[in-house]
């Protein structure tokens, strides 16, 4: 699965699961209004749709290797967090009772990380570096890190919806924040332990295939983990500015949703540089 499409897989599912987790089980239920779950809802089963159709082709890749099992199990159990999570959302747009929505939302959160064991199995089996209990590790660190920042950028533009709503979640959600930065730089150094793409083929054809399909710069030592951590310093920088301006709420909020939009743009790049180590 040495592909740009698994790469890209791996850091939108990481994306869906963080945001699913802190959706559904975050303090912000039943503080705000239904709207909120229903639009992050919508955002969550997207780009889970987006991992699962991202997943196919190096999938399909594993014909006839004993790896195709755990790549089709990745590929049902992220299709599952797609389905189970619009299920949820257009149940909790029908006025179904909330809390069907939740547990539904929960189960597809469930399911997106039972699908990172299958991907570390196929990891692991590819000589990675620290087996399957490290794959687990570093996909649910980029979860964090990913899932903080897309879901509190949402959160603070709903505060223009409801501009009553005490800045508590907002300051919540800027902790999370930082957390996010302490799973980024798990992610980043971890994937130090990994090779870098195209490392580890001898020189032939499947080098020079790798080779076509990864920039240059990213097959160069540890380019990818300096660049990863690089700009997760810039995003430590966000999360403190973050804490500061939730607190003063007011129109700070608008100010932290700001700092919230470039870490979303940030966060995706760390990501890029832990993943594509990772199988």
């Amino acid at each position: 699965m040495d592909a740009p499409a698994a790469v890209l897989a791996l850091v939108l599912a990481t994306t869906a699961v963080g945001s699913s987790a802190l959706l559904w089980a975050a303090p912000t239920w039943g503080a705000v209004r239904h709207g909120y779950e229903i639009l992050t809802g919508a955002t969550v089963a997207l780009i889970a749709w987006g991992a699962w159709a991202a997943l196919r082709a190096p999938v399909a890749s594993l014909e006839g290797t004993d790896q195709v099992t755990r790549g089709e199990l990745a590929s049902n159990l992220l299709l599952a967090l797609t389905v189970l999570t619009a299920v949820a959302v257009i149940a909790l747009a029908v006025k179904v009772p909330p809390v069907v929505a939740r547990v539904l939302g929960l189960l597809a959160t469930l399911a997106g990380v039972g699908a990172f064991l299958p991907l570390a199995a196929i990891r692991a089996a590819r000589d990675g570096a620290g087996g399957i209990p490290q794959g687990v590790v570093e996909l649910l660190a980029g979860a964090v890190l990913m899932g903080a920042i897309w879901v509190g950028m949402i959160l603070g533009h709903w505060y223009l919806v409801e501009r009553r709503l005490s800045n508590r979640y907002m300051i919540q959600i800027a902790w999370a924040n930082v957390a996010a930065v302490g799973a980024g730089l798990v992610s980043v150094l971890l994937s130090a332990r990994n090779p870098a793409p195209c490392a580890d083929l001898p020189a032939g054809p499947a080098f020079q295939q790798c080779a076509q399909m990864f920039s240059p710069i990213l097959r160069i030592g540890s380019m990818t983990v300096i660049l990863g951590l690089g700009v997760l310093a810039i995003i430590a920088l966000i999360s403190g500015f973050n804490v500061k301006l939730a607190r003063e709420g007011g129109r700070s909020i608008q100010a932290s949703t700001g700092m919230f939009y470039l870490a979303v743009i940030l966060a995706p790049a760390v990501e890029f540089a832990a993943k594509v180590r990772f199988f």
